[in-house]
């Protein structure tokens, strides 16, 4: 199983910004790199790579990097 750090971690590599600079409380839109582009594109990476299926209808609500860690298990 992945704790929230694995998923920050795996988050700012999707996102494209140093290791340690994002928290469960980071926001969709609070930094210039997390734009809807790369909100889908963190859902999709996210189910790659856990394995997991986000369901559409929840994909608005995902609106922390905390809100995502239901879905990001092994």
């Amino acid at each position: 199983m992945f704790g929230m750090e694995d998923f920050l971690d795996f988050a700012a590599e999707t996102l494209g910004v140093p290791k340690g600079t994002l928290t469960p409380e980071t926001a969709y839109g609070s930094i210039p790199e997390w734009d809807s582009v790369m909100h889908l594109r963190l859902v999709m990476e996210t189910e790659a790579r856990s394995g997991s299926s986000i369901p559409l209808e929840e994909v608005p609500n995902l609106k922390t990097l905390g809100d995502f860690a239901p879905y990001f298990k092994s």
